[in-house]
């Protein structure tokens, strides 16, 4: 002890007394905890998350625990605890500063973006505690936003300021310095050899910034656009042969004034490759002759992976309707790179047989289950048939009650068996208007209509429809249900009531209807037969009409109406793609009980290709023939006449066909007189173009020829008419209403300059 030094004498002194000083806290026990600084926080859930409490042993370790389990809480910026001794054991006081709760979320110098778009885009909310984390991901939010728009160097600074001085509260301001939107200027690439720069950038989606860019979006630079990008070129290079392509990622460059970007692509093409052999091999129900038979990949043929990826398909349907639900095709591709060729091999594990259990179905709050059933080509317990479940679900979107239809098959109750989930996602099917609008020659109309495609979820469609103005008024009926008394028989009934004076020389007034029946012989294939009759009366003819077409303008029609259709349409309200052929056979003669007798047929054939942007061009090509089977003239009611916004939009009503001479006035000078033709040839062609999808607002153009031709002429060529134009469309709650300007070519005197048409409901 003589020898120690005095420093170490004294630190073991201290020591000492420190561990006795521990010993004693260590025994102690806490007799009191209390929080100081709460203001918002609820203390009995803050007390459930320590461990230190009254009754229980004082110990440092525990309190440090305790300290670091509230700052975890998310509910406070300061955590301390002060420890004191007290009669009987330890007093623990937590001290605590609350966050500030956000009680306004504030933007200032957002002028290109709507702050109800910003507050979607940050994760603060008002009411939320101020997180400097959440903070920060909510300004590089705003920042992507309006990368998004273009504006790359927008700058963004927050600042919280106390709401009131009387409580904790705080207002968050975000303050924003927009800058101007910067534009991809050029696309560049390195490497390409086989296709030239202009080629390859017509193949992504980003583009440079063009002069329609204000409509078009284009300029824009988005990252997952430009990351989807290299995929797209990727395929297309895989598409002309070239398999062994590599596309770099894209280099982004701001121009140094930071007004433009340049992007530059790395490409390495490689060789192009022909296909050499093509083989199956594995699993192998039938023949490899009768498999690669039906392959679209062909030796000796540049390879294409679009080709491979149908011939994947292809061989997955094939297993598929043979019950091999969960069979594996993968394409083996060797390629020789001497003599640039690829031998592909389609290996095939087909797995075992798939039978359905059961078939449930969701998301139909409208649609009665056995509408949906009935439209179903695949059965519980049966086995499973990919061409049938294919089928199911085009029937089911061609109904025209749904927004998407999804199919899963998850497993049965055995390893051979799935239960089929049909998901159905429902739209309106129903529409209410009541409207005015303008049109040029009949000048204010009003309008109003009930419309329903799928009455009470049974798959019945009908309407009520008026169409008033001071040259018409009519009144339409129609109701048909394609599944009458749950058989397989086509029910379709209609009325009508109108009085027009639409035509220049005549006023007309109908009433009638139709009663058919018709059955689908085989999918999409429709036969029907129905009787047609319909009183008209046409008087208050202009002096140009000559006498035999006013004797015999009246009189009834008794009619049978045959019919034939072929339709594959997508959806037969909204048509995006598919095709519509029919044709209709119209029998009338006095064994009927009318007093007209004629015979007309009709073909309606139309086309539908939703292209690139969810763009739709769609055709239609209109036939008719109509002739007289006693000794009178066909009745002008019953004859072709072309013009107005369902045939020729670039001219007046009716204003089209054959024509007589006949004297405009007793006294002399001479009219044409337009009396309608016994055959008519018409072409309409559309291109529409959405504009605001979620709304249902489209833009459309369009083109139109035709014309009627009478008994004594030559069908010919040379006098067919035709316009152009264009329109907006909007898929309104109220209907489809069309606003289309027609124009026509090759105008002539007395022709308007252009045509203005409004009308509810779809085109063709």
């Amino acid at each position: 002890m003589e020898n120690l030094p005095l420093k170490k004498l004294l630190l073991i002194f201290f020591l000492f007394i420190f561990l006795i000083h521990g010993a004693a806290l260590a025994s102690l026990r806490i007799v009191d905890v209390d929080f100081e600084g709460l203001v918002k926080a609820d203390e009995l859930s803050l007390r459930k998350k320590i461990a230190s409490t009254e009754g229980s042993a004082y110990s440092t370790t525990l309190v440090n625990r305790d300290i670091k389990e509230l700052y975890q809480t998310g509910l406070f910026q300061d955590v301390y605890v002060k420890a004191s001794e007290i009669a009987g054991g330890m007093k623990l006081t937590f001290h605590v500063q609350e966050k500030g709760v956000i009680r306004s979320i504030i933007f200032e110098g957002n002028k290109k973006i709507k702050k109800k778009d910003l507050l979607n885009a940050v994760s603060l909310r008002e009411f939320n505690i101020l997180d400097e984390k959440r903070l920060a991901e909510s300004k590089e939010a705003i920042q992507k936003l309006y990368a998004d728009k273009g504006d790359f160097l927008v700058e963004i600074t927050s600042e919280v300021v106390p709401y009131d001085t009387e409580s904790n509260d705080l207002e968050l301001i975000f303050r924003i310095r927009e800058s101007n939107k910067v534009r991809i200027k050029r696309i560049a690439f390195v490497g390409n050899k086989a296709f030239s720069d202009k080629k390859l950038a017509s193949e992504m989606r980003t583009k440079v910034k063009g002069f329609f860019s204000f409509i078009s979006g284009s300029g824009k630079l988005v990252d997952e656009k430009l990351e989807t990008d290299t995929a797209l070129l990727t395929y297309f290079y895989l598409n002309q042969g070239y398999i062994k392509v590599k596309v770099g990622k894209p280099q982004v460059t701001l121009t140094r004034d930071k007004t433009a970007i340049y992007i530059t692509i790395p490409v390495y093409e490689g060789s192009r490759y022909k296909v050499g052999k093509v083989n199956v091999a594995g699993d192998v129900i039938t023949s490899e002759q009768e498999l690669v038979s039906k392959l679209e990949l062909k030796a000796g043929e540049y390879y294409t992976r679009m080709n491979q990826d149908k011939d994947v398909v292809s061989l997955e349907t094939l297993y598929g309707d043979q019950a091999y639900a969960f069979a594996n095709i993968y394409p083996n591709i060797d390629t020789n790179d001497a003599a640039l060729t690829a031998d592909i091999a389609y290996v095939i594990q087909k797995g075992p047989k798939i039978n359905i259990e059961k078939i449930e179905i969701t998301g139909n709050a409208v649609t009665r289950d056995k509408v949906i059933r009935r439209e179903l080509h695949v059965f519980e317990n049966a086995p499973y048939h990919r061409s049938n479940l294919d089928l199911s679900k085009k029937r089911l979107m061609q109904l025209g009650f749904f927004e998407d239809v999804n199919f899963s098959t998850p497993r049965g109750s055995q390893d051979d068996t799935v239960n089929l989930m049909v998901d159905v996602k429902e739209k309106s099917t129903g529409s209410f208007s009541l409207g005015a609008g303008f049109s040029s020659f009949e000048s204010f109309i009003f309008s109003a209509s009930v419309q329903k495609d799928n009455f009470f979820g049974y798959g019945i469609g009908g309407g009520i429809a008026a169409n008033i103005s001071k040259l018409r008024q009519e009144f339409n009926l129609r109701l048909t249900d394609r599944y009458f008394l749950d058989t397989r028989w086509i029910v379709s009934l209609s009325a009508f009531r109108l009085t027009s004076a639409l035509n220049r020389d005549f006023d007309e007034k109908a009433f009638g209807g139709t009663l058919s029946f018709g059955r689908e012989i085989f999918n999409f294939f429709d036969v029907s037969v129905g009787y047609n009759i319909e009183d008209v009366e046409v008087n208050n003819f202009s002096s140009q009409v000559p006498a035999y077409f006013q004797d015999h303008a009246s009189g009834l029609t008794s009619s049978v109406v045959t019919a034939v259709s072929y339709d594959t349409r997508d959806n037969r309200v909204y048509t995006k793609k598919g095709t519509y052929n029919a044709v209709t056979n119209e029998y009338a003669g006095n064994g009927l009980g009318g007093s007209n007798d004629f015979l007309k047929l009709q073909y309606d054939g139309r086309v539908f290709f939703n292209l690139v942007g969810n763009t739709v061009l769609k055709a239609r090509g209109l036939f008719g023939y109509i002739n007289s089977l006693d000794d009178n003239t066909v009745p002008l009611f019953e004859r072709f006449f072309l013009g107005g916004i369902n045939t020729l939009r670039g001219f007046d009503l009716n204003s089209l066909g054959p024509e007589l001479t006949v004297p405009k006035t007793p006294s002399g000078g001479d009219v044409p007189f337009t009396y309608g033709g016994n055959r008519m040839v018409m072409a309409n062609v559309e291109y529409i173009i959405p504009i605001y999808e979620p709304a249902g607002i489209q833009s459309v153009v369009f083109m139109d020829a035709g014309q009627a031709y009478g008994e004594t002429e030559e069908i010919d060529i040379t006098k067919i008419r035709a316009d152009y134009g264009f329109g907006l469309r909007w898929q309104s709650p109220f209907g489809p209403l069309r606003f289309e300007w027609g124009l026509p070519i090759d105008r002539r005197s007395g022709e308007s300059f252009s045509v203005f048409n409004f009308s509810i409901g779809q085109s063709f």
